[in-house]
């Protein structure tokens, strides 16, 4: 008899999801009774690699509806039954009455098929910031969108542009931010480009939509979707993380019975924490620090956040853009574009060097390499940090 695991969060009517997914899985899923027939209580966590071994198997058929970004290696293929995809929509509609109701929006996001973009109503992320502001503009003008949805990334570039041009953004009243984690930093320069915005974020993936949505009460949190998603913030030894300390995000979705995903170990990392709004009754994670693919480690093999990092080399006087590479255990890469009047080269690696110093506690090798731009990823989205380890 399959149970959930003592790890997942949520209540008694989530335990009873869980175990309601694992047996119809076993029952009726071809990938997963193979995966189960051996196991009778324990389920081991679903990882991307055995999905990619079994694609065709793990579709079962199905129409492929959607596909990750291929950001951390090859694509997993994904279909979503209707009663997901209804599912799907609900919560998004539920989430948007939070806010206040629909608003009309512009949408600058990756889109490798521009049917992705409702006609007319968005743009490419690709497309150069000076574009993106005027077709905002634009769509203002003509059809009264107040409302934008993009990347936190690009929302920082539309951003430095509105400021350093001395423009008025304030007819933008709501601003989404999705698909990347929202750094602080990057928070507070949105609000001093976009002043009357009401900022949102959601934390989501491909694979099975809307995981988390930003706390409107108490925004350093994010209150968990426990009625569709069975959640789990693992340690290193797969024991609960505790709150406030980052551990592996594990998934289940309830309800997709196309591209089931069962203990999936997504590859991001966020801490549990509780929210102290007390108005909605979900739990919440009380940080999110993105993929573990940008997650850097340290000497004693912890996997620790970019952000501490991010923000130290941001400070470097003349620093414009930069990308950190970590090759292996003290071996990094530092990819970065510079303002040269600023400082000389040799003082520059010097400020970097005692950067890396101050956050690994020892002398790391850095190897400097200059580029006239750093470039975004193939699905749109900028990587400060990339781990290879």
């Amino acid at each position: 008899m399959f149970t959930a695991p003592p790890t997942l969060l949520g209540d008694e009517s989530s335990r009873k999801n869980f175990s309601k997914i694992v047996h119809w899985a076993r029952d009726n899923h071809p990938f997963y009774t193979d995966r189960l027939k051996n196991h009778n209580l324990e389920i081991e966590l679903l990882q991307r690699r055995d999905i990619l071994e079994r694609n065709d198997v793990f579709l079962n058929g199905n129409p492929e509806t959607s596909r990750t970004s291929g950001s951390t290696g090859i694509p997993v293929r994904i279909s979503w039954s209707p009663d997901k995809q209804k599912i799907e929509r609900v919560v998004t509609e539920n989430f948007v009455k939070q806010l206040g109701g629909p608003v009309k929006v512009t949408q600058i996001i990756h889109s490798p098929h521009q049917s992705r973009l409702q006609s007319g109503d968005g743009l490419d992320i690709s497309t150069p910031i000076d574009q993106q502001i005027e077709y905002i503009h634009r769509r203002y003008q003509t059809h009264q969108a107040i409302g934008i949805t993009t990347y936190p990334t690009n929302a920082e570039h539309l951003s430095r542009y509105a400021l350093d041009n001395g423009l008025d953004m304030s007819f933008i009243k709501r601003l989404g931010l999705y698909a990347e984690v929202l750094e602080p930093d990057q928070e507070k320069l949105i609000r001093q480009a976009f002043p009357l915005a009401q900022l949102w974020s959601t934390y989501s993936s491909q694979e099975v939509g809307m995981i988390a949505f930003r706390c409107p009460h108490e925004p350093s949190f994010h209150h968990l979707n426990f009625r569709k998603l069975g959640v789990e913030i693992l340690d290193q030894d797969g024991n609960a993380a505790k709150e406030g300390e980052l551990g592996r995000v594990i998934l289940t979705d309830y309800f997709n019975t196309y591209s089931t995903f069962i203990r999936y170990e997504i590859g991001d990392l966020a801490a549990p924490g509780t929210c102290p709004c007390g108005r909605i009754q979900a739990p919440a994670l009380s940080r999110l620090a993105g993929k573990v693919r940008g997650a850097l480690v340290h000497a004693d093999s912890r996997r620790v956040p970019f952000t501490s990092l991010s923000v130290a080399l941001r400070d470097i006087d003349g620093m414009i853009q930069y990308q950190v590479i970590q090759n292996a255990i003290g071996d990094f890469e530092l990819r970065y574009v510079r303002n040269s009047d600023i400082m000389s080269d040799a003082a520059f690696k010097k400020n970097v060097r005692a950067v890396f110093k101050a956050e690994f506690g020892t002398t790391q090798k850095i190897k400097f390499t200059r580029e006239d731009v750093i470039e975004k990823g193939a699905n749109g989205k900028f990587y400060a940090s990339i781990s290879k380890i």
